[in-house]
């Protein structure tokens, strides 16, 4: 009874992290993927339930991403990321999250974005290796919250089944 709680907790900061911060986070990063119009067509999410789970999820991580941080887009990441910075620093001092280790590595990947970006001041004055550097942390990023994003649909689909239709309308893998 008491894991069923400590899961419910757990799924419901997840929920929130989503709905507040993860989807425009994700969307925002979906941008620097340069064959995001194909990752798209074949990630099928409305396929998503327990049984094509691991099917899609392999799919996410052998999928072969193009990522290029873009100095023309790093402002608008660099932005939404310094939006919901505090908001997660918060969510990684929550105790129920430390024992959810795939979702707290996302939100240090994404925090360790953020602060690359902080640290960088003008992004059109960025040498290669930079580019390079974060083009390889925004790809880890990137595709640790799809795959966490994957659970949380799983997790609507399973206890909400009316917020994981709408979910899947909005999803930010919609052509």
């Amino acid at each position: 009874m008491e894991t069923r709680k400590k899961i419910k907790k757990i799924n419901v900061i997840i929920s929130t992290f989503f709905v507040e911060a993860g989807i425009s986070i994700m969307t925002v990063m979906s941008g620097f993927n340069r064959n995001n119009n194909e990752f798209c067509k074949l990630i099928k999410v409305e396929e998503l339930n327990k049984k094509n789970d691991y099917r899609i999820k392999k799919f996410v991580k052998a999928f072969q991403y193009d990522i290029y941080a873009n100095p023309d887009k790093l402002e608008e990441l660099a932005l939404i990321l310094a939006k919901y910075k505090s908001y997660t620093l918060d969510m990684l001092g929550n105790s129920n999250l430390l024992e959810h280790d795939s979702f707290t590595d996302m939100l240090w990947a994404t925090f360790h974005v953020a602060d690359e970006l902080q640290t960088r001041g003008e992004f059109s004055n960025l040498i290669k290796s930079d580019i390079d550097h974060l083009s390889v942390d925004i790809s880890r990023a990137y595709v640790a919250i799809i795959l966490e994003w994957i659970n949380y649909m799983s997790y609507l689909q399973d206890e909400y089944p009316f917020l994981y239709s709408l979910a899947i309308r909005k999803n930010p893998f919609v052509m």
